[in-house]
């Protein structure tokens, strides 16, 4: 496994009201700053989908020495509402992301799937029909479709379970988020669904105050044979250079695998 780093591990400077840090210089953040050459983007920070700008991120990733592995895409709309018109529109709004994926030449990207926690049939059925659509995207153009355990119906790990056997294909894949799940189940939850990971999201502060096990959350990726990036997403609450370099450190401290060559 490689220790990568989540754009969202950032965010408050993407979204600063002065001088905010660029998508085009984030590359360049991860290897100088935080010597990590594996990232993710969000899309929420591009300046543009235009084919210029998609150009000068992949230059400004080849001058880092960085190697963008995925994106994780909001605000495409939800994918599990039980109006065909709403889950339509979602779908046509993810399937965009296929062709900037691409171009940028990214693995995957993740879009949330929206719906209920309580997920009644009818909306787990409209969410695989959904994720179905994309993953035969993905399955024609090489670029997998993920989705995380992040609120809706994924609130729960069996329903992304179900989900993702139900779409049945290679190309829908789980992007599972260390901290998202419910202190109940969290490491049990995450044991379910990282068997279906392109990708993992790393962060140990919780929403009470605590913080994931870290060594527990490697034995549990290692153990199911992952073996791609774990992006730290997770900055700390007040000073995110710090606080990437401290998860860092307890990452590489049970990492022993690690290279960033």
């Amino acid at each position: 496994m490689v220790i990568g780093i989540a754009g969202w591990a950032v965010n408050r400077r993407f979204r600063a009201e002065e001088n905010p840090l660029p998508l085009l210089d984030f590359p360049r953040v991860a290897r100088d700053e935080f010597g990590i050459s594996h990232i993710e983007i969000n899309n929420v920070f591009m300046a543009s989908h235009g084919d210029a700008y998609l150009g000068e991120l992949v230059a400004a990733a080849r001058e880092a020495g960085v190697t963008m592995w995925g994106m994780a895409v909001d605000g495409t709309g939800n994918p599990s509402a039980l109006d065909q018109a709403e889950r339509k529109e979602a779908v046509a709004r993810a399937m965009e992301y296929f062709d900037i994926a691409g171009k940028l030449g990214l693995r995957y990207f993740r879009v949330n799937t929206g719906g209920s926690p309580d997920c009644p049939p009818e909306e787990m059925q409209a969410c695989i029909r959904s994720f179905r659509e994309l993953a035969e995207e993905g399955e024609r153009c090489g670029i997998k479709i993920a989705t995380e355990n992040h609120g809706g119906l994924a609130t729960r790990p069996e329903n992304m379970v179900r989900l993702i056997e139900g779409v049945g294909l290679a190309s829908m894949a789980s992007l599972p988020d260390f901290g998202n799940f419910d202190e109940s189940f969290r490491y049990a939850g995450i044991a379910r669904i990282m068997p279906y990971a392109v990708g993992v999201h790393a962060k140990w502060n919780k929403r009470d105050g605590g913080r994931v096990d870290i060594p527990r959350m490697i034995g549990i990726t290692r153990d199911s044979g992952y073996d791609g990036p774990v992006f730290i997403e997770d900055g700390g609450p007040v000073d995110d250079h710090r606080g990437t370099l401290e998860l860092k450190g307890a990452l590489m401290a049970v990492m022993p695998e690690y290279s960033d060559d």
